[in-house]
């Protein structure tokens, strides 16, 4: 559309009522599309990136040769042409973002347009923190939300030094080091470069400078419970400290940490030695300092008559042992110790029988810092008194199957005294005597737990009285255990069931199952006996022995029942000729109560059969006289006690 020389408003308004009707209703973008039949204009800003609040300039100058009457929307939408322009060279944006500024005039009497792309940039101010270190070093932590769009960053340190930094180079924490100790706050400025001149926002942050930390210390180490110590410790002003706790001989972090004083809580084993150490760390990740090593104590105490007897572990941490006290119920204990390798202490200082004591080990260390290492309750039951004197005799039986076991107590516990004894037991005489029951006032014990008959049990004693004060063992006594070790007789142990006493002599009692008839036999000091084996009443009996002190004590052993096989003897050949001479085959044995016996020949054929174990067979069958050769026979005997023994064999017929 062409136009002549008229003012720029009425230009604007002429546009607007010549505009084609087309351009009017599709409201095109006049920057990507501009009317056809328009010319080009142009120009150009003095910086087309401002921060917000900041103003555009077209250049001047910069507008397109020939071009008149031009005016400017600073905030063009992209939607048709606007019904109001600027004719100012200038405008100031007041919010962030990415703006097109559309030209409008004539040139060579047709319309012309021009369009451009401003950035209007934000105005951020950066959050950040100061981290003081050690040896006037600072580092400093920007928030990542708060760098904006900015080029770069100018950090003034507050003591004439400036850095710049990108953002990447502020992200990773840098850090300063001063020489004196009162610098001014630490600025931060965003700078966007060919923008902004001498508008960047900044932010300041004011700090405290540390010059160099002292070296931490464990100031106290408590051992709470069995499973719990309690480290209190000193560090440096802004310092961290780390506890690392030894594990296998080799420290390692807890992951426990704090600042300048405090106390931590450690879950461990504390029935064990555990050593700790204080490590520092700072923000500046300087060269870490390192505490004294420091143990705990672990305390264990006993009883004894009239005195309780503490132990312990000498000190393993460093440093050097003032000294070590005690706490006893609560209280401190006079008693000091300062040699670092004494382990024991005897206190014999007022104790009474029946009381509890509770003692605490409190050692005293120089180090970097004094620390007071102090272990856990150990406590005990005082015991005072007179010593129950030794066991005055005993002795041990069979009783029902099982060991029966009588005391007579020491002689100086009274009648109305209490007291326990407590009975061990041992398997024989060589085995470890092991504790089996605790009986108060009370001086004999049925061992039914173990059968006598599987082996000998030797017992001994201990009494204890009302405060805890036992006597010596006794001297061991041992039940008698009687079993076979061959086919010929019956033995048993030698070991005394008398204390003090000891055995006198034997006796075998003999019981025989068949005819109830008790025999005793009087061996002396044997522990073996034979019973005769050619009298044909002994095929079975049960035994038991009778141990006899000199003084007429008796104690028996277990019931042994010892058999022996029915004997059976059958001759390999006899010779049935009359001479009066091994004519008849004839079994001859002895235990025998029922007897059958038959002979086959050699086709199988019972040739003879009885019952009577005195007769044989004369070599006849039928009445007739058998020829010679070898013949089979089967003897099935039941003994007295009805124990069946079957005989089978081959025997010769000579003629």
């Amino acid at each position: 559309m062409k136009t002549s020389g008229f003012p720029a408003s009425l230009v604007a308004l002429l546009l607007l009522l010549f505009l084609p009707v087309k351009s009017l209703l599709a409201q095109d973008n006049y920057c990507s599309k501009p009317p056809a039949g328009s010319n080009p204009g142009g120009f150009t800003v003095v910086n087309d990136r401002i921060c917000v609040g900041s103003t555009v300039q077209i250049k001047a100058g910069s507008e397109q040769a020939g071009l008149t009457n031009t005016a400017y929307v600073y905030e063009y939408d992209g939607k048709g042409l606007p019904s109001s322009f600027d004719q100012k060279k200038s405008h100031t944006y007041t919010k962030t973002g990415t703006f097109t500024i559309l030209q409008v005039g004539n040139l060579n009497g047709f319309d012309a347009y021009a369009c451009k792309t401003i950035t209007v940039l934000p105005l951020n101010s950066v959050t950040f923190k100061v981290l003081a270190c050690l040896g006037r070093r600072v580092t400093i932590t920007a928030d990542p939300s708060t760098l904006g769009q900015y080029d770069s960053y100018t950090v003034r340190w507050g003591d004439g030094a400036v850095d710049n930094f990108s953002r990447a180079e502020l992200q990773a924490q840098p850090s300063h080091t001063y020489s004196n100790s009162n610098p001014n706050p630490i600025t931060v400025e965003g700078v966007y470069t060919n923008a902004c001149s001498g508008t960047q926002s900044n932010s300041s942050v004011p700090y405290t400078l540390l010059s160099s930390a002292d070296q931490p210390a464990i100031t106290a180490l408590t051992t709470t419970s069995d499973k719990a110590i309690d480290i209190t410790y000193q560090a440096s002003t802004g310092v961290t400290v780390l506890l690392y706790q030894k594990i296998n001989g080799t420290y390692t972090a807890t992951g426990q940490k704090g600042t300048e004083t405090g106390t931590f809580t450690v879950q461990t084993d504390a029935k064990q030695v555990q050593c700790f150490q204080l490590v520092t760390q700072d923000a500046c990740n300087s060269t870490p300092l390192k505490s004294d090593e420091v143990c705990s104590l672990v305390l264990d105490v006993k009883a004894a008559n009239k005195q309780n007897n503490l132990s312990w572990q000498p000190y393993a941490g460093t440093g050097s042992l003032r000294f070590y006290g005690f706490n006893r119920n609560s209280a401190p204990f006079p008693a000091r110790i300062i040699n670092k390798n004494t382990s024991t202490y005897a206190d014999d200082s007022s104790i009474d029988c029946g009381n509890q004591y509770c003692y605490q080990l409190v050692a005293t260390i120089d180090g970097v810092a004094q620390t007071i290492i102090t272990s856990n309750n150990a406590c005990v039951t005082g015991i005072s008194g007179d010593m129950p004197g030794d066991v005055v005799d005993s002795f041990v039986t069979i009783q029902d199957g099982h060991p029966l076991l009588i005391i007579t107590p020491p002689a100086n516990i009274g009648a109305t005294d209490s007291y326990t004894m407590i009975v061990s037991r041992a398997s024989g005489s060589s085995g470890t005597f092991q504790p089996i029951a605790a009986l108060e006032r009370i001086n004999r014990y049925n061992d039914n737990a173990v059968d006598a008959s599987s082996g000998s049990y030797c017992y001994q004693v201990t009494y204890k009285n009302s405060c805890g004060l036992e006597s010596k063992p006794s001297t061991p006594v041992c039940t008698v255990f009687l079993t076979s070790k061959s086919a010929t007789g019956i033995d048993w142990n030698p070991d005394s069931p008398f204390a003090p006493e000891t055995i006198d002599h034997y006796t075998v009692e003999v019981n025989d199952l068949i005819s109830s008839l008790t025999d005793l036999i009087s061996i002396g000091s044997n522990t073996h006996y034979e019973p005769d084996q050619n009298d044909p009443n002994l095929q079975s009996k049960r035994y038991r022995i009778v141990a006899t002190d000199k003084n007429g004590f008796e104690s028996y052993s277990n019931y042994y029942t010892f058999r022996r096989e029915s004997m059976i003897f059958v001759p390999d050949v006899f010779t049935p000729n009359g001479d009066g001479m091994n004519d008849i085959l004839l079994a001859k044995g002895i235990y025998v109560d029922q007897f059958v016996m038959n002979v086959y020949s050699r086709w199988g054929e019972v040739v003879y059969s009885t019952t009577d174990k005195t007769q044989g067979w004369d070599g006849t069958t039928n009445g007739q006289i058998a020829p010679a050769g070898q013949y089979m026979y089967r003897i099935e005997v039941i003994d007295l006690t009805g124990l069946k023994t079957v005989r089978t064999g081959a025997v010769l017929l000579v003629r």
